[in-house]
């Protein structure tokens, strides 16, 4: 299961032998008090069931802030069915490797569906309410068991349809397995509680006695209420329209009596109207039998609030098997929002690399799903997608270029992917896009400064990288904005490279952004080191967004001053000061430039070039596959008939042989030499020939078996000359081969 935040409050133990409490107004009524599945007020912050111990850092461990994970997670927030799916989003946390691989897979598998909607109709979340009735000592509303009945209902309904789906969705049928037995409980609440939430009579012997009797002392109140009404007497004292109706105020059985009359009517006011114009009058004459409902209403009350106590014991004496199952539900419905993510977005699961402690990232066509969403949404006019690789042939990736957002853009897209993949989330990506299972990442991404810690710029920078090298490994991802920026270039430049090299060394795979010249060149100077820019068009200032690994990016600064419109005499001078490398320097760099450029292309193009293989390797083994079945079908359908054939005759040479016996002499000789060339006749008999006289048989209104479809549909007209048939699929006519048919409903 996935780990989940756990709150500031520990989870309630269970308290079955804890005095519990109904609320006298829903008991009363047999309705909830409070909201269904909201969490009771001042009740501990509630949580899922039994966690297994996750050994991995929680979000902070991943840099979920400066990752903008709280946005993301809205995003899926708005694919989710109930409060079960958006409580477990809130609550989710980094899975252990298996456990992300299995979430990954369960999305996947509902991917593959294409269309086939999960029964989430009415599925709710039953902890809060639950973990809120141990922390204040309270039986639950009826309304409260109602949810918990949606609950347990969506338990069965759910594990039906991932029955149904077990070889197809494997990873998400087993979510279902091993499941405590509920129906016990769900049976109890069934028989108690109506479909509109409130106690049955039936719930108990006592409870439909005693509301026999409300209702019998009922319509004694009223008829006598309307005795009283029509006393000549009291004639025009009620209110208008009010006549012999009874109203009831605090339980009390009242009249409506205009107040200029009320001394007519003898009796207790218990209330007036907001005009003052009318009384609500107890005659005296009602009181009696006023009293004995009120006695019947009380004891139904208490009735009622003994099986709500009843119920509420028994839902907590289940209260693991329910955390258990509450589980299994969220971590379905996590699933399906990924699902539904990716459809409208536009993502999938990423790839797993086949040795996690040595993988590389490779991200194809990456969108940020912030930025998606603002495409989708008409915000921006698109989202442009980028390309990324990191770790094969080198762990460091240095990104340089103007500063226009186009780096950050990409060290976001990067570490929000890492996040995503390790909480078992799909990406927007294309297919073929890897990501590792980093166990951590650092994020030295934005440059406020902390300012209840009187740090500056430089030093929020510094603390953050600070804090996260004791996390540095192979499985960690760094994250590094500005890397030597805020301070010094010199002095940049140099903490920049000593950092580079301590990364490069624990082999820990680093994303950089910087503008230091000095950091480009240590890029070029070291094995497992490589150099990106972010492409930049200098006629409109915005970046392009496409990464071009090989080749350093240029700061563009004064370029992109002369098209903001700066004095050429200020630019010319400023040109003139800037520090260019010497000339064998500069020739060096140009040439290793240009054979990274190089040999970044031939990968690429060896890269589109595997793709293109591996797409044709797929359609391939589909088409065989194909065929495979379709021999299948044809050999199992011939051999199917051909074995019926062969049984009748086989019947009628035994029968034949019998008869043949009681011959003599010449007679008998004779009919043993013909049973035998019918014997021999029958061996010779070939699969063709059944198959043939299937398709010879066919006509109009027939049914067959289009495996194809997996369906039984009838025939509407045959064209033997082509060697087509025109069949009925639900309302669709198609037109098919003979041999994409079949007699055979199992081929």
């Amino acid at each position: 299961m996935a780990k989940r935040n756990k709150g500031k409050k520990g989870k309630p133990g269970r308290p079955v032998q804890m005095p519990i409490q109904a609320s006298a107004g829903a008991a009363a009524t047999g309705q909830a008090t409070g909201q269904a599945g909201g969490q009771a007020k001042g009740s501990a912050a509630p949580r899922g069931g039994t966690r297994r111990h996750v050994e991995l850092g929680e979000l902070e461990g991943f840099a979920a802030d400066r990752l903008d994970w709280g946005l993301v997670r809205e995003l899926f927030e708005s694919q989710a069915s109930s409060s079960l799916g958006r409580r477990a989003l809130r609550e989710l946390e980094p899975r252990e490797d298996a456990d992300a691989i299995a979430a990954l897979a369960r999305v996947a598998e509902l991917m593959a569906l294409e269309g086939a909607s999960p029964p989430l109709a009415d599925l709710t979340d039953p902890l809060p309410m639950l973990h809120g009735a141990v922390a204040e000592r309270r039986a639950l509303s009826s309304d409260d068991l109602t949810g918990l009945l949606d609950f347990l209902r969506a338990i069965t309904r759910i594990a039906g349809w991932l029955d149904e789906r077990r070889a197809s969705c494997p990873q998400n049928a087993a979510l279902m397995g091993g499941l405590p037995d509920l129906s016990i409980l769900r049976n109890l609440l069934e028989n108690g509680l109506d479909g509109r939430g409130n106690v049955r009579d039936e719930a108990s012997g006592k409870l439909s006695k005693l509301r026999g009797s409300v209702r019998r002392l009922t319509q004694e109140v009223e008829r006598k209420a309307k005795g009283i009404a029509n006393r000549p007497e009291y004639k025009g004292a009620f209110a208008d329209g009010q006549m012999g109706r009874v109203h009831l105020r605090d339980g009390r059985p009242v009249l409506a009596v205009k107040a200029k009359g009320a001394g007519r009517v003898r009796g207790l006011v218990h209330d007036r109207s907001s005009s003052g114009e009318t009384l609500f009058v107890e005659p005296s004459e009602l009181i009696e039998a006023g009293n004995e409902l009120a006695g019947a209403k009380a004891d139904e009350s208490r009735e009622v609030n003994r099986l709500l106590v009843e119920w509420t014991r028994a839902a907590l004496d289940r209260l693991p098997g329910i955390e258990g199952a509450a589980d299994r539900l969220a971590d379905f419905e996590l699933a399906v929002i990924g699902e539904r993510f990716a459809a409208v977005h536009g993502g999938r699961p990423a790839e797993l690399p086949e040795i996690p402690d040595d993988g590389a990232m490779v991200l194809r066509e990456a969108r940020h799903p912030l930025l998606s969403e603002q495409a989708r949404s008409g915000v921006l006019e698109r989202c442009i997608p980028i390309d990324l690789r990191l770790g094969d042939p080198f762990d460091i990736l240095v990104i340089t270029g103007p500063n226009t957002g186009g780096k950050t853009l990409a060290l976001k897209t990067a570490g929000l992917f890492a996040l995503l993949t390790r909480l078992g989330l799909p990406i927007t990506a294309a297919r073929g896009s890897v990501v590792p299972l980093y166990r951590g990442i650092v994020a030295d991404i934005g440059d406020e400064q902390e300012v209840q810690q009187s740090l500056s710029t430089f030093s929020s920078h510094l603390k953050r990288i600070a804090d996260g090298l004791p996390q540095a490994s192979p499985r960690t991802l760094f994250l590094l904005d500005e890397l030597g920026g805020g301070t010094d270039p010199a002095d940049g430049a140099a903490l920049g490279a000593a950092l580079l090299e301590w990364l490069r060394v624990r082999r820990v795979p680093t994303l950089a952004s910087t503008h230091i010249g000095r950091l480009k060149e240590y890029a070029y100077r070291h094995a497992r080191v490589e150099n990106a820019n972010v492409e930049f068009d200098l006629e409109t200032l915005r970046p392009l967004y496409t990464l071009i690994v090989g080749a350093p990016g240029e700061s563009r600064a004064l370029a992109i001053a002369a098209r903001l419109g700066f004095d050429p005499a200020i630019l010319q001078a400023a040109a003139e000061r800037v520090e260019r490398p010497t000339g064998d320097s500069q020739k060096l760099m140009d040439d290793m430039r240009d054979a990274r450029l190089e040999a970044e292309r031939s990968r690429s193009a060896a890269d589109d070039r595997l793709d293109e293989v591996e797409q044709l390797k797929a359609q391939l083994e589909e088409t065989s596959r194909m065929l495979a079945d379709r021999e299948k079908m044809l050999v199992d359908e011939a051999q199917l008939e051909l074995d019926k054939r062969l049984a009748r005759v086989r019947q009628l040479l035994e029968r034949g042989a019998k008869l043949s016996a009681q011959l003599a002499g010449e007679h008998r000789r004779s009919m043993e030499g013909l049973f035998g060339e019918l014997a021999e006749s029958v061996g010779a008999a070939s699969l063709t020939d059944a198959r043939a006289s299937f398709l010879g048989a066919l006509k109009k209104g027939d049914f067959v078996w289009v495996p194809r479809f997996k369906k039984r549909c009838p025939v509407l007209r045959l064209d033997r000359d082509r060697g087509k048939l025109r069949v009925r699929l639900g309302n669709q006519e198609l037109e098919l081969a003979f041999d994409d048919v079949s007699a055979l409903e199992s081929a």
